[in-house]
């Protein structure tokens, strides 16, 4: 069998030029659906674990979602959902419908942001970040759920891009390295960066959720190339240094008088 240098071209162009699918932010749309449910119940419990010392009132949520909503380990009273056009879900918290580069939200109001896989399901997720970063107050804690490239998902994603048209494989292969750099030009101090969900994204349903050594060995010493990376990152805003400007000064001559009292002299 002979492979043209066409052929390669186009197979390598194939795989790498696929642009990322809005129809993955709804999990109804995975084809590997199980597998879904088990990385965000991963998600979950590793959030439930961080929300318990974060503090505020108001809670965005950008990404991935199944059909129950809202973070009941969450401290925030107020918990919001903004979702892709053509994504909508009924629950009981608030739901919005907005381009995540264009949030219809003023700045600085935001106590904390949840992006789940906002960011490599996104065309662009720069702009997705510094638009999250906006709307964001100063001290905000930021928790960004990406799959990780390295991990048995994303290794699968260029054979899955070749063999089949599945949208949850239509993702940005995004490092850490790359993330803690967007972060830091936001003004984002990282706190935390955690990994998870170890299991391989074709077994069977009833393998996902057994505790087995593999899973409890990768999680105690945080094995890097779980299925998915977390990276809790807290905004600083910068005060400046304030040059206070006296409303007096005392006069060089005339005594020292102030120079309401000249002015008093003289009329």
């Amino acid at each position: 069998m002979k492979f043209s240098p066409d052929w390669l071209r186009r197979t390598c162009r194939q795989i790498t030029d696929a642009k990322p699918s809005a129809e993955a932010m709804n999990l109804g749309n995975w084809s590997s659906e199980q597998f879904g449910r088990y990385l965000l119940a991963s998600e979950q419990q590793l959030l439930a674990k961080t929300c318990n010392a974060i503090g505020g009132y108001h809670l965005m949520h950008l990404g991935v979602t199944h059909n129950q909503c809202g973070f009941q380990a969450a401290g925030q009273l107020n918990q919001f959902y903004i979702r892709p056009p053509g994504q909508v879900l009924a629950c009981d918290v608030g739901i919005a419908v907005a381009d995540y580069s264009d949030l219809p939200l003023p700045s600085a109001v935001v106590d904390m942001a949840v992006l789940q896989h906002a960011l490599e399901y996104s065309c662009s997720p720069q702009a997705v970040l510094a638009e999250t970063a906006r709307v964001m107050s100063a001290g905000a804690h930021l928790l960004v759920f990406v799959i990780n490239p390295y991990g048995p998902m994303g290794l699968s994603r260029g054979p899955m891009r070749l063999l089949a048209k599945r949208p949850e494989y239509q993702f940005y292969g995004l490092q850490k390295s790359r993330i803690k750099d967007w972060l830091a030009l936001l003004n984002f101090q990282v706190i935390q960066v955690a990994n998870g969900a170890y299991h391989m994204p074709f077994e069977r349903l009833n393998n996902f959720y057994k505790d087995s050594m593999w899973v409890r060995g990768c999680e105690k010493i945080q094995f890097p190339w779980g299925n998915f990376y977390m990276i809790h990152a807290v905004k600083r805003v910068a005060g400046g240094i304030r040059k206070s400007n006296p409303l007096w000064k005392p006069a060089v001559s005339n005594d020292y008088r102030m120079p309401s009292e000249d002015s008093n002299v003289k009329n």
